[in-house]
């Protein structure tokens, strides 16, 4: 498979992406009241909709982090692997907080295994992909720098 679009996860997080589908569902049903409520729809597709990725081309050595803007619009740029030296497999846990009307903290704690690429110096950081296991980010690694990094020796 030379090209492999990787979704890495939504762009403003769960408890957001859900107001976007509130706010989608929101506008249909006011519209029948009002043609002004049509402006909920367009905040609401970029919340529910919007997700981060990495497309990586093995065949010309070249990846591209992007943001997909509505699910549709990709932007991003395509970087060359040559600046990079390196594979790294970390454990990422996130947490994303939000507030009820009541002010009770609600914490949600996502955690994922990711496959990054640095270069030499380490301010560089590209996400591959992510994982549920540590063996698949292992075997996806090894496959990338046969591929990425053929002159170097396999650790």
């Amino acid at each position: 498979m030379p090209i492999r679009n990787n979704k890495l996860g939504k762009f403003f997080g769960p408890s957001s992406s859900y107001t976007g589908y509130v706010f989608i569902i929101c506008g249909i049903v006011a519209t029948t009241y009002s043609l002004l409520a049509l402006t909920l729809l367009i905040p609401g597709f970029f919340m529910a909709f919007t997700y981060n990725g990495t497309i990586v081309d093995t065949d010309n050595k070249m990846v591209m982090p992007y943001t997909s803007i509505f699910g549709i619009f990709k932007t991003g740029k395509w970087i060359d692997t040559n600046q990079f030296t390196r594979f790294n497999i970390i454990k990422a846990t996130k947490k994303y907080t939000s507030y009820s009307r009541a002010n009770v903290r609600f914490d949600m704690n996502v955690s994922d295994i990711e496959l990054l690429l640095i270069n030499r110096n380490g301010t560089k950081k590209i996400v591959l992909n992510k994982y549920s296991n540590f063996e698949d980010a292992q075997k996806e690694m090894q496959e990338l720098k046969g591929i990425f990094f053929p002159d170097k020796t396999t650790d």
